[in-house]
């Protein structure tokens, strides 16, 4: 599997995130207990702006590690983007 997730690594580097997205699913389809591949998998949605996507692949991210370092503060800044409201554009 450290050879797939290299090549994974590599897609999203070179903006791939499609195929990246493509070969996640399939080795979740396998390995669904592997918080490392739903991480993954939300980075790429969260760089194609899909946020309710990325959101809940982080959140399985967080079910199947709870302590992970990185899965809440994505979720939060996703929510932040989602969120964002400023009156002054509807205030001519």
């Amino acid at each position: 599997m450290r050879e797939e997730l290299q090549r994974i690594t590599e897609l999203m580097d070179t903006s791939q995130l499609e195929q990246a997205q493509q070969q996640l699913i399939h080795l979740i389809e396998q390995q669904a207990d592997c918080a490392q591949l739903h991480y993954l998998l939300g980075q790429t949605y969260y760089r194609q702006q899909q946020w309710g996507k990325a959101i809940n692949a982080f959140n399985e991210v967080l079910a199947l590690e709870p302590n992970h370092p990185d899965a809440q503060s994505q979720i939060d800044m996703a929510n932040s983007i989602l969120g964002y409201f400023t009156p002054d554009m509807f205030n001519p």
